[in-house]
């Protein structure tokens, strides 16, 4: 586990800062940049990802001068834990930045940890299923466990086939902020799967019971 290592807001620690609230760690984040934000929401998200920390670690090789923090690390549920640096595409040629990412991945090498490097081509591919993602969050800050009540005849109706949440509304007598609120909280747990990559969340969302994976 690590704790932040947030330094004094200077330089590009002052410009696009997010400060949220992460329902996955129950506190807040700190994150310095727009494509810093979209990559949490990525990670909050994503049921496989049992825990995080961001600007966790600084790198530094003995005998080098120059050190580099880490923009976020994760940790799977299957054991596995990443580094990440959080780029702009047009950034990664430069100069300071070059060293930077050749710091960090000297020093996983070194400790045997995995390394990756995220730009706007990767956390950006899909903006409909990342604006999905977004609209989740609120509804699972407002309450990370749905009714019982609900969840349970929600996975009853769903242990057969696919449905839309608009089949599902006309099946439960609950109204459909409280059904969004549900299959969202669902969504977020892994325990239901939505096509959430291809259209806007919905009525003609499809949502089903699928393995905890991922969710792309």
């Amino acid at each position: 586990m690590y704790t932040p290592l947030i330094k004094k807001r200077t330089g590009r620690y002052g410009n696009n800062h997010w400060l949220v609230f992460s329902p996955k760690l129950k506190r807040d984040v700190n994150l310095f940049s727009d494509l810093e934000f979209d990559n949490w929401v990525l990670i909050e998200t994503d049921p496989t990802v049992v825990t995080f920390c961001e600007q966790p670690w600084e790198a530094e090789i003995e005998g080098e001068k120059g050190t580099s923090i880490f923009d976020m690390w994760y940790k799977k549920d299957d054991g596995s834990e990443i580094f990440t640096e959080i780029k702009y595409e047009n950034d990664l040629k430069k100069e300071d930045v070059v060293e930077q990412i050749r710091i960090q991945k000297t020093w996983c090498e070194i400790n045997g940890k995995e390394h990756l490097v995220r730009t706007e081509k990767e956390i950006r591919s899909n903006r409909i299923y990342l604006e999905n993602l977004k609209e989740m969050i609120p509804y699972v800050l407002n309450s990370d466990n749905p009714v019982e009540v609900d969840r349970h005849k929600l996975k009853s109706l769903l242990v057969d086939s696919k449905k839309t949440i608009g089949d599902l509304s006309k099946v439960l007598d609950i109204g459909l902020p409280r059904l969004y609120e549900a299959i969202y909280c669902m969504i977020y747990a892994g325990e239901v799967k939505a096509d959430l990559g291809t259209h806007y969340f919905g009525l003609e969302t499809e949502v089903w019971i699928g393995e905890k994976k991922e969710l792309t």
